[in-house]
């Protein structure tokens, strides 16, 4: 308690009151026991009569979801549904948190009524891992795929519509998604492939070596290509060719052969070669430019 924030991830804990969830709808009071009890204790911890266990046995039951939630059945299905994409996603509870707590806010904001909520739901999460950044690199494709998966109608044009229209009505909008969010996910799934991992060995790397030496290349190369550069590329499909291209660049200032290939790369990180080989043209040209200014980059 009174602990100071630090950071600039965003918490969502410190909107909720005491005994509050934000990913679930609640009722007013106390829950009876826990959530699935059908035995009762009292207070000492001593089990009640038969007679009081049948009747407080009732009375659980009578308080049942559908009472709970009362008129918020639309939102108790769209929190229901954010845990489940949550546990699909293996998002930490910050970001679900968070979502459900931007999912509140623009419904307690938004002046006209909601007519998909579950619509929403996908576009504050979206929002959410946003603004977490590196901490959950999520992709909008990623979201609608999940969404669509547990039945809902959700695709990537219905949330940039979305969230175009949230932005004019509440203010609310998704940053934008910086290439530099990504380097944490890329390098998991080429360090989390079998195939990777066993070529490095093979150049004589260590694991965890070649992994530092990727990261501190891949900012490198990212400090060197403008945004004017980058355009609009998926910059999820950008950071994988910029693995592609610091892979290289190590393998020359270290003296060693290259260990990934734009194949390798395409089956680890699930990127199509050829958006690869287009991305990877444009950021070689970029820094062959750069190494007439900028000597040491060419080492």
């Amino acid at each position: 308690m009174g602990e100071e924030q630090h950071g600039e991830t965003p918490d969502a804990a410190m909107y909720v009151s005491l005994g509050n969830r934000m990913h679930i709808v609640d009722g007013l009071g106390s829950y009876m026991g826990f959530h699935k009890d059908t035995y009762f204790r009292d207070a000492h911890g001593q089990a009640l009569s038969g007679h009081a266990q049948k009747r407080f046995k009732r009375l659980k039951t009578v308080y049942s979801a559908r009472i709970r939630i009362g008129r918020s059945e639309a939102k108790y299905r769209a929190l229901r549904t954010l845990n489940h994409v949550s546990k699909l996603l293996m998002l930490n509870e910050q970001v679900r948190d968070r979502t459900a707590y931007l999912y509140k806010k623009v419904i307690s904001d938004a002046k006209e009524r909601v007519t998909n909520n579950i619509l929403l739901m996908a576009v504050c999460l979206l929002m959410a891992v946003r603004e977490f950044k590196d901490e959950a690199p999520i992709t909008l494709e990623e979201i609608a795929d999940v969404f669509e998966k547990c039945g809902h109608r959700v695709n990537v044009r219905a949330m940039v519509r979305e969230a175009m229209r949230l932005k004019s009505v509440t203010g609310h909008a998704p940053d934008l998604r910086q290439p530099e969010d990504y380097i944490p996910r890329v390098l998991s799934m080429l360090m989390n492939s079998p195939q990777v991992v066993g070529k490095a060995k093979l150049r004589g790397w260590d694991s965890k070596e070649y992994e530092n030496a990727m990261r501190n290349k891949m900012l490198v190369v990212l400090d060197f290509i403008p945004a004017s550069r980058r355009g609009g590329r998926n910059p999820f499909i950008f950071v994988v060719s910029v693995a592609y291209a610091s892979d290289r660049m190590v393998a020359i200032e270290y003296g060693r052969h290259s260990v990934l290939t734009q194949k390798l790369a395409s089956k680890a990180t699930e990127v199509a070669e050829y958006s690869i080989r287009d991305h990877y043209g444009m950021i070689k040209k970029t820094l062959d430019e750069c190494t007439m200014r900028v000597p040491e980059l060419a080492a």
